[in-house]
């Protein structure tokens, strides 16, 4: 087995065992992900009758909202490395009688489509966990019709993402450094300046571009609010945890967030890069 296969065995591995805790409170965080859903779309340029292809969908975005923006005109075909998460994707498009939409389990780095076949390939937080970007990219690029385009949302540094960083701490506190069912590394593998746009440039894209996108939440500070949170990221090191240790959990990550606490409310951040990739016509 080559190192990218071992690292890919890995992914898959990781991500089947959060399959379950995503589904979980993916409807209720809905609003929250249509957030982030929409300037992607809008990078990508999603239109009516279009024919896209969205790559590591998770529990169903952007694909439901593509889906939806697209129309009966056109489809979206929704992949996914892990058919755990395929299967909560698709629970929730027969919730909302979502036709235009099909499922595959699939790798972004070997995509099982004919070349030219999609008008756009939309990915929001996933090509960070590749093993290779440039391989995702590429094969973006290969299934692209000419002209067509790709958009990517990665996460921007870990310090400037406040429910990253404070879970990071509070877990570090815990359960110590390097616990090997704690990854918190892994979503900020394209957040150094120029990463996500070389991984662009390496799959062939004739032109790229990447823009970074800031977000400032403001919750009601008499309302912990990280629970989905926590289950979502490190919910299988929570399984495996003692009752004494969840509490412990529980308390550092809501000292951690009492520090940003101001005027009854929690000011946090969130920092994205969006990547654009446009195939040559």
């Amino acid at each position: 087995m080559s190192d990218i296969q071992g690292r890919t065995a890995r992914v898959l591995q990781d991500w089947s065992q959060r399959g379950e805790h995503w589904d979980r409170h993916a409807d209720a965080l809905a609003e929250i992900a249509e957030r982030f859903n929409q300037p992607l779309m809008q990078a990508c340029g999603i239109a009516p009758g279009q024919q896209v292809l969205d790559c590591a969908t998770g529990a169903g975005e952007p694909a439901l909202s593509v889906a939806e923006a697209i129309g009966q005109s056109g489809h979206l075909t929704a992949t996914d490395l892990v058919a755990a998460m395929i299967a909560g994707a698709e629970r929730r498009a027969r919730a909302r009688n979502i036709a235009n939409i099909s499922f595959k389990v699939s790798d972004m780095t070997a995509l099982p489509f004919d070349d030219e076949t999609f008008d756009r390939v939309i990915c929001r937080f996933g090509l960070m966990f590749v093993p290779g970007p440039e391989r995702a990219a590429r094969e973006a690029c290969r299934v692209l019709k000419p002209g067509g385009r790709a958009a990517y949302m990665v996460w921007g540094p870990i310090a400037e993402n406040t429910a990253f960083s404070v879970v990071k701490e509070a877990c570090e506190q815990v359960f110590g450094r390097g616990d090997p069912l704690i990854e918190l590394e892994a979503p900020f593998q394209l957040a150094a300046d120029g990463a996500l746009r070389a991984a662009l440039e390496a799959g062939g894209f004739a032109e790229t571009s990447v823009e970074t996108r800031t977000f400032a939440p403001r919750l009601p500070a008499d309302r912990p609010f990280w629970g989905p949170q926590l289950d979502m990221t490190v919910g299988r090191r929570l399984d495996a945890a003692t009752p004494e240790e969840r509490a412990a959990l529980e308390a550092a990550v809501g000292d951690g967030y009492a520090r940003f606490i101001k005027d009854d409310a929690y000011h946090l951040s969130a920092v994205v890069k969006i990547g654009v990739g446009i195939k040559a016509a």
